[in-house]
């Protein structure tokens, strides 16, 4: 996740200023309820979405793909709403304090979060896959067959989701929990790793910003620039001219451009608030500084990246809505279904055999 680390915890027994009750009012707003909100209704689209592909016909990489997206930004999801929404709660509405009092947020802070760096790895790098999958399915088509196969992108997907896991190990090492008995409460203690210099310096933020954000925004933007001027070209050809096979197909590199448009203005807050990190001191960072409110918004903006492809897939992709059509069909009334397919017959997408280069 962007940042762990965002001061959150307060004394809830204490009496606070009106500045201080203000941002808690502000991370209450943002943290509980819109990201709350975003992780609720993003986990019911992303499973939708995921059952959708599952039932098509039609077995393509790209839309495997996005399935295997789909599960991976729910459990991003899903770690998300604790690191975020239950404390903020609490210190705003003075609820449940106990939870903080007793340092149960602590076991969120040392097992959940490193799940959740886990989880925005793979994402990351899953969108990068699916962008390169389609870069090689329509610009470079003969290679298709032996790179773009359902098989392939199994290993491929396989690999990110080892690689990323991998690349978090060292998260897991950072903390462990300790008992207080003094104070009857749970608290994060740092290990030997976690409260090295050199290795915050190094891993927790060179790799981070190149790893995580600098480099697969580059590789995004120029993947989705190339991908545009190809849909263009393509389209200079009259409609006419081209097999539904080959219009669905464009209208699937078009769903993966928006993704990827989305996935950009998404992420890049994130990467200048890693950057503002880095260069601002704590006056910042604290109620009422420039990045406390930045910080939350952009954090927010990383839930929003995971939870509306739903909205893309629905929106954009004429295939998605074609078969969430029938299977909602199915379901209320199969006189409907039986209807729903006389008239909207499936065309079948596209295989990588199947592409012409564009000119």
């Amino acid at each position: 996740m962007p940042n762990n680390t965002d001061d959150n915890t307060t004394d809830c027994g204490g009496l606070v200023s009106a500045t201080d009750r203000g941002c808690h009012l502000y991370s209450f707003v943002i943290y509980t309820i819109v990201v709350g909100l975003l992780c609720l209704l993003g986990f019911v689209g992303n499973s939708v979405s995921f059952y959708v592909f599952y039932k098509d016909t039609v077995k393509t990489s790209t839309p495997f793909l996005f399935q295997g997206l789909s599960l991976i930004d729910n459990l991003l999801l899903v770690t998300a709403y604790p690191l975020y929404g239950i404390n903020s709660f609490v210190e705003y509405t003075g609820r449940c304090t106990g939870y903080l009092k007793h340092g149960y947020s602590s076991i969120v802070l040392v097992y959940v979060y490193p799940l959740a760096s886990v989880s925005q790895t793979a994402t990351v790098w899953v969108t990068v896959l699916v962008a390169v999958n389609r870069y090689v399915a329509v610009c470079k088509p003969y290679q298709a067959p032996r790179l773009c196969s359902v098989r392939q992108a199994k290993i491929q997907l396989g690999a990110v989701l080892l690689l990323s896991v991998l690349y978090n190990v060292p998260k897991f090492a950072e903390s462990y929990i300790e008992y207080d008995r003094d104070a009857n409460a749970l608290r994060p203690v740092h290990t030997e790793l976690g409260d090295s210099f050199v290795y915050m310096l190094v891993y927790d933020n060179v790799l981070y910003l190149v790893f995580m954000m600098i480099l697969p925004l580059l590789i995004l933007a120029g993947l989705n620039i190339r991908l545009v001027r190809a849909l263009k070209e393509l389209g200079l050809k009259r409609a006419e001219m081209q097999s539904a096979r080959q219009q669905q197909d464009n209208n699937v590199t078009l769903v993966l451009i928006i993704v990827v448009l989305v996935f950009i203005v998404c992420q890049t807050p994130a990467l200048a608030n890693k950057f503002m990190w880095s260069v601002l001191g704590e006056e910042a960072r604290a109620c009422g500084g420039f990045q406390f409110y930045f910080s939350r918004l952009s954090n927010m903006l990383v839930i929003v990246n995971s939870a509306v492809n739903f909205v893309v897939y629905f929106l954009f992709n004429t295939r998605f809505r074609q078969v969430f059509a029938q299977e909602v069909c199915g379901l209320c009334d199969p006189g409907s279904y039986m209807a729903f397919q006389v008239r909207q017959p499936l065309t079948p997408t596209i295989g990588p055999t199947e592409l012409t280069p564009p000119k």
